[in-house]
């Protein structure tokens, strides 16, 4: 492949870590040296590959919306608002802005609407009112709905929309995990202190602790199951994550928590729901995308922080994992909203076995808290101008998913 400028190319080091940089490393050649970042030894691709253009244009509606990158709507130019985001490019201090404006306009070749909805459009016909808004900025309105009416009324009112809504995604959110992948879970606590009998003083470093194992650890019987994300009250689901830091974070542990984790192993191919993370490559036409920031807007759902004054919204996420369940799901995997790792709960019991032996203790040390400044308001502001948000468990979580698709 020639690294002249006339045949503009794009290398896997050019870009962050998202699937037009997987594309380029399944396809691309070896080039000496990229002309856009100069890294050596890469594989690149020309930019005029029609995969790699819907690609392209599939990352920026998933990550932009049109507020950002239309001029006539108060946004930067579009080439401008990729160059400064990592999202989809990575790009170093001695990047060639001209080769790279070579390469963006090749790809850009097509403009913002292409004559079928078969393609990617980038605009939304601003001058009709029709703005484009990003796929993790704007939810499915059928969701919402969903959302909303899961609150306001009992959940076999609203089953069947949400049926409607899971059938419409099936084969995208059916996912196999294999037998043998293992996970883990937490419980707070440990079943016992001990120190070493026959000495008259024993500081911290002379105790040692046992984990809960077995039953104590697993799953909680029956009786004892209470309310929780994905299962009602007297109803026992297994909880799993998938490393030990995430099993721990899951807990909301406080310093000087001791938590006893151990691993499960899948005694067999598990089929279930997957909310984790999907391919934008499986989703190149607007079609397509719509039917991922279905898939984004669930996930919202299930996955945002509930605080515990506003267990209430739990009848949101109870409702699309019953749905799941009697669609023929044996389980569901999201990201962590609290750890790095992803989680997984099983509705079936038969399918894990705790792996004897791995059973651990943790100490939480410390609690490691993201925080990003948020926008404030003058206290003299213009009561004409701002209305106060409404105040309910509703609100809350909605504010939350918002701030989360940031």
């Amino acid at each position: 492949m020639s690294n002249d400028l006339v045949d503009p190319i794009l290398c896997e080091h050019c870009l962050s870590n998202n699937e037009l940089k997987y594309e380029i490393q399944q396809r691309g050649k070896v080039v000496k040296s990229c002309p856009i970042c100069h890294n050596e030894g890469g594989r690149a691709i020309s930019a005029s590959d029609p995969k790699i253009k819907r690609i392209f244009r599939a990352l920026i509606r998933l990550n932009f919306s049109e507020w950002d990158y239309n001029t006539h709507l108060g946004g930067e130019a579009l080439e401008k608002v990729l160059m400064e985001s990592p999202a989809i490019f990575n790009f170093g201090p001695n990047v060639a802005l001209e080769a790279f404006e070579h390469a963006y306009l090749e790809m850009d070749s097509q403009g913002w609407y292409p004559a079928t909805d078969e393609e990617i459009t980038l605009g939304g016909g601003y001058w009709e009112g029709g703005i484009l808004d990003g796929l993790r900025d704007r939810r499915d309105p059928k969701v919402e709905r969903v959302l909303f009416a899961s609150l306001e009324h009992n959940w076999f009112e609203t089953e069947a929309t949400a049926r409607e809504i899971v059938e419409r995604l099936r084969d995208d959110l059916t996912a196999v995990v294999p037998s043998g992948s293992e996970f883990f879970r937490g419980r707070i606590g440990v079943k016992s202190r001990l120190s070493e009998k026959n000495k008259l003083f024993a500081d911290g470093r002379a105790f040692r602790y046992l984990p809960f194992s077995g039953k104590e650890i697993d799953r909680p019987p029956l009786k004892l199951a209470t309310e929780g994300r994905f299962n009602r009250a007297r109803v026992s689901l297994l909880y799993l994550a998938s490393d030990v830091p995430t099993a721990v974070a899951e807990l909301r542990p406080h310093p000087g928590h001791l938590v006893s984790t151990a691993m499960f192993r899948l005694k067999r191919d598990l089929k279930v729901a997957n909310f984790s993370k999907h391919d934008i490559r499986n989703f190149l036409s607007d079609p397509r995308l719509e039917d991922l920031r279905s898939i984004l807007s669930i996930a919202d759902v299930l996955n945002v922080p509930v605080q515990p004054e506003h267990r209430v919204l739990y009848a949101a996420t109870q409702l699309f994992a019953d749905v799941l369940r009697s669609a023929g799901f044996e389980g569901l995997t999201f990201n962590s909203s609290v750890g790095k790792g992803s989680n997984l709960t099983s509705f079936v019991g038969d399918a894990f076995e705790l792996v004897s032996g791995s059973e651990g203790v943790q100490e939480v040390v410390s609690l490691d808290y993201g925080i990003e400044p948020s926008p404030v308001i003058a206290a003299d502001y213009d009561k004409l101008n701002w209305q106060e948000g409404e105040d309910s468990p509703l609100a809350t979580l909605l504010h939350g998913m918002a701030r989360r698709g940031r």
